[in-house]
């Protein structure tokens, strides 16, 4: 299942973190908005956060527009669609040792 955790928000929209294991293509569409607590050196998902409907529409990596995210690197992506303003408050609210992740 492709997954990308949400680091921040860029001034300009651009949605920074990082790919899971697997590659995310353009166009995928990111269904849920999960927060998951780093715990023990387990990772604990705490539960979903909201239902969203973002679809992947640009990816940036080193510089670069690509048509995939490679599996576990980072990268700059757009979204369009419901819920940007969920991952925005959620990022907001994140405690330390928590994180916010996409994923279908």
């Amino acid at each position: 299942m492709p997954e990308f955790v949400v680091d921040r928000i860029e001034p300009d929209g651009l949605v920074v973190g990082r790919n899971s294991q697997t590659d995310i293509p353009l166009n995928t569409v990111f269904t849920k908005l999960k927060r998951i607590r780093l715990e023990h050196a387990e990772s604990l998902q705490v539960g979903d956060i909201v239902t969203t409907g973002l679809q992947l529409t640009e990816i940036r990596f080193y510089r670069r527009t690509i048509e995939v995210i490679p599996g576990s690197h980072t990268a700059g992506i757009r979204l369009e669609g419901s819920g940007l303003d969920d991952i925005a408050d959620a990022l907001a609210k994140k405690r330390n040792g928590e994180f916010l992740s996409i994923s279908t």
